[in-house]
């Protein structure tokens, strides 16, 4: 008897991506610090908006974009996260749809705006969002579904999330559904900034119900008050049994209980764009695992993918974005 082909699930907020091209000292000009996510309301996102043009418009999010990749695989996903019934949502859920993903969440339907993030990327391939969450922030635990797929082996939960009115409560109840299928439960920090919002809640879901963790050397840091990439990843395996720090071009260090093993960046011919290399990271990681790879040959997976993702421009590989 042939086994089903394991899922990943993911939580997180659902935006389409607004990218455009900027000198280096756009950001600055505009109150942003180059390389973080900024949180901004509907009035601010479109002052900024206008500034910047429209760009290139694609379909995003951080877990929306690793399992979008968890898609483009070849496994089944499933993503929650909450779109409204207006273009831009039906951008994000025809999207999801062509790569296979389920978006089981209903619409929001009282007149607030699907979320949106303007990404600006520097000559250097930095990028700097500014993001407006709109129908993200509208999602209860009452949009969820009752129960998660069979055969899901990973949530993956977007730290971002916690910024969310309702994201903490969102959050412990599809970990309680994931544990109802088997399924482990990760976590990515997204960025310092939201790791400086949302440490307790973030050390909370940690200490308690987290089994893989995946974040770079600075969220890593800023989540364990450590000085060096070593003393962060052993300070995450104290509270996960699998974790993976990412390094940019030095690679990843990761573990599953057992010793550090060093994972080199594979190699990239021209940096275009950054935006959404640790998503597709993740994404390869995360699939690796759910397939029974080893930590090593799972953070390979991972390091390929994004090498692809940041010889192009924007955050996925995939026709469907």
């Amino acid at each position: 008897m042939t086994r089903p082909r394991p899922q990943i699930a993911g939580i997180g907020n659902p935006l389409v991506d607004i990218l455009a091209a900027i000198d280096a000292g756009g950001p600055e000009r505009h109150g942003l610090t180059l390389g973080e996510m900024h949180l901004v309301d509907a009035a601010r996102a479109a002052a900024l908006y206008a500034e910047i043009g429209p760009g290139v418009q694609q379909s995003g999010g951080s877990v929306a974009n690793t399992i979008a990749h968890v898609g483009d695989l070849g496994l089944k996903g499933t993503f929650l996260g909450k779109v409204a019934a207006d273009d831009l949502g039906g951008v994000f859920r025809r999207d999801m749809a062509a790569l296979g993903i389920a978006v089981p969440v209903p619409d929001q339907t009282d007149g607030t705006a699907t979320g949106h993030c303007v990404v600006m990327v520097t000559p250097g391939g930095e990028r700097t969002m500014s993001t407006y969450l709109g129908a993200c922030e509208c999602l209860t635990p009452d949009d969820l579904p009752a129960a998660l797929p069979a055969g899901t082996a990973i949530l993956l939960v977007e730290g971002y999330h916690f910024d969310t009115p309702h994201g903490a409560a969102n959050i412990a109840q599809a970990v309680e559904l994931a544990r109802g299928v088997g399924a482990r439960v990760a976590l990515t920090p997204s960025d310092p900034s939201c790791v400086d919002r949302q440490r307790a809640a973030m050390l909370a879901l940690i200490e308690g119900d987290c089994d893989i963790l995946i974040g770079n050397e600075v969220e890593l840091a800023a989540l364990s008050g450590a000085q060096d990439a070593m003393t962060a990843l052993h300070w995450a395996l104290e509270h996960c049994r699998t974790v993976a720090l990412t390094r940019s071009a030095n690679g990843a260090l990761v573990a599953d209980g057992g010793p550090v093993v060093e994972v080199p960046a594979a190699p990239v011919a021209r940096v275009v764009d950054t935006t959404g290399a640790g998503d597709a990271f993740a994404a390869g990681f995360l699939a690796g695992l759910a397939k029974g790879a080893d930590v090593a040959e799972a953070a390979r997976t991972g390091a390929a993918l994004a090498a692809r993702v940041i010889g192009h421009f924007g955050a996925r590989q995939s026709k469907a974005a």
